[in-house]
């Protein structure tokens, strides 16, 4: 019977291990896209030649992500916000792609502050949902700084841990039913 049980943890242990290796993880920390952008009615235009990431502004993973003042390569450049159509504009920034799930628009006095939540999406990296918000004037060409941040996202095990914790009850097993086969005897 322990050979039977050292050959379960074994095999668990092997069909796992890549699982466990290649665990993607989710984006962390926070970075700011800044351009140009003009209020036509109830339409963003934004000036696709100067919409950069900020300066010295990325932490957590997109430090390794984005760099300093990289351009927007592609994207959604006329959005209309009022109503907002869920998931129609998007921003390419090197290898990130920004998905505005939601676009919230208050007017205050001549200022339009946005706010939302964007989907963040890289290669080797789980989906990540980010909180966004910046603000332009209620009319003509505008400078704009948007800061995007990943909220702190609940503490959930890694595959490794699992099989960590599995392969110490298998164990765990093996000796309970090893002295009980002593006890018997």
């Amino acid at each position: 019977m322990q050979r039977v049980f050292a050959l379960l943890a074994l095999s668990a242990a092997l069909v796992s291990a890549p699982i466990a290796l290649h665990a993607d993880t989710l984006m962390t920390g926070q970075f700011t896209l800044t351009g140009t952008v003009q209020n036509v009615g109830t339409t963003l235009q934004f000036d696709p030649s100067n919409l950069f990431t900020g300066t010295g502004t990325q932490t957590g993973t997109f430090a390794t992500l984005l760099f300093d003042h990289e351009g927007v390569s592609g994207g959604t450049l006329s959005i209309p916000y009022n109503p907002y159509v869920a998931d129609s504009g998007f921003f390419t920034i090197g290898p990130l792609t920004v998905t505005l799930d939601t676009l919230n628009e208050t007017t205050v006095g001549s200022t339009l502050d946005f706010s939302g939540v964007a989907t963040l999406s890289a290669t080797g990296f789980l989906n990540t949902l980010a909180n966004y918000s910046f603000n332009t004037n209620a009319t003509g060409p505008s400078q704009f700084s948007a800061t995007a941040i990943v909220p702190t996202a609940p503490s959930v095990p890694e595959p490794s841990s699992l099989v960590l914790f599995g392969s110490g009850a298998v164990g765990i097993a093996s000796l309970i039913t090893k002295r009980f086969r002593s006890a018997r005897a």
